[in-house]
């Protein structure tokens, strides 16, 4: 098991964690997921070939396999903001503003 803790460390040494989204980061829910599965008293119970499916599709995600194997063309989403302002639409601060105006 110590295998796996090792890889999933170096892989999460490779995703950032996105402070504008405090409470609802995949790289944080990545690393309290990491504690939470290799650091219990039931590792037993993790079947070896779920974790290394998870680890490579994880891995595929954070090396941008797809996004390198089929580059965007457009760089507009379809509510037509650019990524950048999509990101801080999604941001906390974005949202607890919408929710004070409600």
């Amino acid at each position: 098991m110590s295998q796996h803790y090792k890889n999933f460390l170096s892989l999460l040494e490779r995703w950032p964690v996105d402070k504008s989204k405090v409470g609802r980061d995949l790289g944080q829910y990545l690393r309290d997921q990491l504690t939470t599965v290799l650091g219990s008293s039931n590792i037993i119970a993790v079947k070896d070939d779920r974790l290394n499916r998870q680890f490579r599709a994880l891995e595929k995600i954070v090396n941008d396999v797809h996004a390198n194997r089929h580059p965007r063309t457009l760089h507009s989403t379809a509510t037509g903001l650019s990524g950048e302002q999509c990101r801080e639409v999604l941001s906390t601060e974005f949202l607890e503003i919408l929710q004070k105006k409600n």
